[in-house]
């Protein structure tokens, strides 16, 4: 139950950073008029598995969405970690739900060994090669160290059926280094990855 301390938000609007932050800091959020004006009000399928993964990341989390879907209170428990699986919701690919992993894991009690399955790759959000070659090796400098750090692809898998999986590999470290990113540097070569997927067309 929300109580004076709890901060409140509207929409459905960062709900990811939302979450994080809450999670992050221990404290309890209310957010309101979720979609609420819409024919179909209320969080979507691919909401609800965020939220719960987030549960499944976390020890003692209270979490009451109503009837309609447009309201949740969110109270984070502790954030333990350690070897779990999920599987996404394929109206998403795994990079929406990898990105706000990426932000948690180094505070978890344990070290992450998280396995997710579902859509690699679309359009909407950031492939896990992108997450995999771009935030890693930012991730890697704020933990000091890449040992234990991976992100590794086992199946990919295309929308609308998915059948992706990847293992995501975190250690927790208790305080992160300091970066200063000033000079990007110049871009010395662009690179891109195929892959096939086998299709099945209806007659």
């Amino acid at each position: 139950m929300a109580t004076s301390s709890t901060l409140s938000f509207e929409g459905c609007n960062y709900l990811r950073q939302r979450l994080v932050l809450a999670t992050i800091s221990g404290k309890s959020i209310k957010i309101k008029k979720i979609r609420y004006k819409d024919n179909n009000p209320g969080l979507r399928d691919f909401e609800a598995s965020l939220i719960r993964l987030f549960d499944k990341i976390t020890n003692g989390s209270t979490i009451e969405v109503n009837e309609t879907g447009t309201i949740i209170y969110y109270q984070p428990g502790m954030l333990i970690g350690g070897s779990l699986d999920h599987d996404c919701n394929p109206q998403r690919s795994l990079g929406y739900y990898l990105e706000p992993l990426l932000c948690l894991a180094p505070f978890s009690k344990k070290p992450f060994k998280i396995v997710l399955r579902g859509v690699t790759n679309d359009q909407n959000d950031p492939s896990v090669d992108l997450l995999r070659y771009s935030a890693l090796p930012v991730l890697k400098i704020f933990l000091g160290s890449d040992e234990g750090l991976e992100l590794k692809i086992t199946k990919r898998g295309c929308a609308p059926d998915g059948g992706g999986e990847v293992v995501f590999n975190c250690p927790c470290k208790q305080k992160l280094r300091p970066l200063q990113f000033t000079d990007p540097g110049k871009v010395k070569r662009i690179r891109g990855i195929a892959y096939p997927f086998r299709s099945i067309l209806a007659k």
